[in-house]
């Protein structure tokens, strides 16, 4: 077991497709902010540790509930006594065991939730896992006629749909997290917000009691779009055959060298190209947004459900 302290006390927990990435990459620049899992896979970085173990929701649609996920690894190795120590992990907010964590045992800590609407956000997510993900392959006329089969109701027994139809429908988590921690505790950004991100990282700056000052002039967006490469070299790099690994195994025995060496040969596969957004059917979208309904019209009118000093605009 390792143990590390401080824990973090700054956490973007979601919901996904929601801007964490570009918040996330922004914060993480300001010298009393510093984020242990800066070097993690790629610009994502997200650790997980609040829901590590056996998990109790399929987060992904190549994770089964019970399966055990592990966080990615903390590099405290430049903690500096800064103030805040951020996590972002966008399946946190619809965790119960999270929630029930840094309610519990993180009584110092501050929560940021990103949301935006429920119809953009379904979409949005479905593209990426379609496009930058790999062992999906499920068109979304056919995901749809998957969870026309199971009324909208999340099943949890089903990775393939449990994302879909629970992401979008936020709410009651948003509703949770600010009755269960307070106020002065939350604070929610829609995604639109986020075109001016100098008004949102003042905000952010003044219930952080931080110098917005010192947080980066130059705001540019992270995560958009794009697909995954299709090239021969990519597919190689994401999917190894048998041989190769065996080949790395004898060349470097030693595991910690393969990871210093061959990791960041390997990320290159992940490379994202540009891609033509496909519009969806008319007749698709309206079906669609007549399933998310409830939570478009919460969206909507946040004012009208959550304390108006919660929400950032």
């Amino acid at each position: 077991m390792q143990l590390h302290k401080p824990s973090p006390n700054l956490l973007l927990v979601g919901a996904p497709k929601c801007g964490t990435t570009s918040l996330m990459a922004w914060l993480r620049t300001h010298p009393e902010i510093f984020h242990p899992w800066n070097k993690s896979h790629g610009n994502a970085a997200e650790s997980g540790f609040l829901i590590s173990g056996i998990i109790e929701y399929p987060y992904h649609p190549s994770f089964t509930k019970g399966d055990l996920l592990l966080p990615d690894e903390i590099n405290m190795d430049y903690y500096n006594d800064q103030k805040w120590i951020l996590d972002k992990s966008t399946q946190h907010l619809y965790s119960k065991k999270a929630l029930s964590t840094v309610s519990q045992l993180m009584p110092h800590s501050k929560v940021i939730i990103t949301i935006r609407n429920p119809y953009e956000l379904f979409v949005s997510y479905h593209s990426m896992i379609l496009n930058k993900t790999l062992y999906y392959d499920t068109p979304l006329e056919e995901l749809i006629l998957q969870l026309d089969n199971l009324d909208w109701n999340a099943d949890d027994n089903d990775p393939k749909t449990w994302p879909f139809i629970s992401y979008p429908q936020f709410s009651k988590h948003v509703i949770s997290w600010i009755d269960e921690l307070g106020e002065d505790r939350v604070r929610v950004i829609p995604l639109d917000a986020l075109a001016n991100p100098r008004n949102v990282l003042e905000q952010l700056s003044s219930w952080l009691d931080i110098d917005a000052t010192k947080l980066p002039k130059n705001l540019t967006n992270q995560n958009t779009g794009g697909a995954l490469s299709n090239s021969s070299f990519r597919k190689f790099l994401r999917e190894p055959p048998k041989w190769a690994f065996q080949v790395s195994h004898i060349l470097f025995p030693s595991r910690k060298l393969r990871k210093l060496l061959l990791d960041p040969i390997r990320r290159k596969g992940w490379k994202h190209i540009k891609t033509v957004k496909k519009s969806i059917p008319h007749d698709i979208e309206k079906h669609i947004k007549e399933q998310l309904l409830d939570e478009i019209n919460f969206f909507e009118n946040l004012e009208d459900y959550i304390p108006v000093d919660t929400i950032i605009r």
